[in-house]
């Protein structure tokens, strides 16, 4: 029988030289691909380009300008260099962790301690409900021997919007 424990450990540490190496791999890639561009630029900057002498220059010899401009190609290669290294880290890091956690879940999962007194909140909470909706919507006895009965909200605000409150103005008729 073979040991699961031991065979995922050595399946983890697998995948963890594995993608050491492609970091490695693609790390020297980005290196020497800099390097290059570096010598690239140095080069570049040894053979500037002067402007020659423009009207405006002589006719305003107080105006200064920037006599020599960098070249776009070096400028673009760092720019694609740039995005390259963005993109190649992140699929490197990518299969790098492959059980890494996803973003926390943010729903509440705490259960209070026992004892539960209730046991179906889902239905208790109908319940409630369901009798609250009756004692609003119909008619109850609150004291039979004195002759108070509970009648339904909506016919109480009719009845309150015919006679209105007392010490508040009447409605208009």
């Amino acid at each position: 029988m073979v040991n699961r424990t031991h065979d995922k450990a050595r399946r983890r540490r697998c995948a963890w030289r594995r993608n050491l190496a492609i970091g490695g791999f693609a790390s020297a890639t980005l290196a020497f691909y800099f390097m290059l561009l570096r010598k690239r630029l140095i080069e570049r900057h040894e053979n500037v380009i002067v402007r020659p002498e423009t009207a405006d220059r002589r006719e305003n010899p107080k105006t200064a300008f920037e006599p020599t401009d960098w070249q776009l190609a070096p400028v673009a290669a760092i720019y694609v260099g740039t995005l390259l290294l963005l993109v190649i880290s992140t699929l490197v890091l990518i299969p790098a962790y492959p059980n890494a956690l996803p973003d926390a879940d943010r729903t509440l999962h705490i259960r209070p301690p026992g004892p539960r007194l209730q046991t179906n909140p889902e239905t208790d909470l109908q319940r409630f409900q369901a009798e609250e909706r009756k004692r609003l919507t119909g008619y109850h006895w609150v004291d039979k021997e004195k002759g108070v009965v509970r009648i339904p909200i909506e016919e109480e605000m009719k009845k309150l919007a015919r006679t209105g409150i007392d010490g508040f103005p009447g409605a208009q008729q």
